[in-house]
């Protein structure tokens, strides 16, 4: 096994989890929170923020995702148009832009705001701060699956 492909292992692993991850708010806790109340939502998600929002694996699997692709675009410089380093890049960019980014920019101040809510004395657009959490979770979800299989199929086809 070359380091390019234990590296672009390491992408698929990190990427997969947290796609899995992603996914599995998007498809199954938003459905739940959908039928909360105000301060219910509030409640839920300042104790899941709590608890996710600076967590280490959530660190590491960003870190891991948004950051190991780089070596591999480096070592593979030669074969800048070979598939493997195009769907290396477009994965690597599709996280970042997809994933990263939005969870920057839009989530995490977002987050800030459900934090900062008094579960009695909710502002009156909570649903619309709901829906853009909703909505920022998709792209981010999306940006996530395509690296990952972007990720996947440059790891089956790297030459050895």
């Amino acid at each position: 096994m070359t380091s390019i492909q234990a590296l672009l292992g390491i992408a698929v692993v990190s990427t997969g989890l947290f796609t899995g991850l992603l996914m599995t708010v998007v498809f199954f806790f938003e459905r739940a929170l959908k039928d909360l109340s105000g301060p219910e939502f509030a409640l839920v998600m300042q104790r899941f923020l709590k608890i996710t929002r600076t967590h280490p694996l959530n660190y590491a699997m960003v870190l891991i995702s948004g950051l190991t692709p780089v070596p591999v675009l480096v070592m593979m410089r030669e074969n800048a148009g070979s598939p493997s380093f195009v769907l290396s890049a477009i994965g690597l960019l599709a996280f970042w832009c997809g994933s990263i980014l939005p969870s920057t920019f839009i989530a995490q101040p977002l987050y800030g705001v459900f934090m900062s809510w008094e579960l009695d004395a909710l502002p009156q657009d909570w649903r619309e701060a709901r829906e853009r959490y909703f909505h920022v979770n998709v792209v981010r979800g999306l940006g996530s699956a395509v690296a990952f299989v972007c990720f996947v199929i440059a790891a089956m086809i790297v030459p050895l």
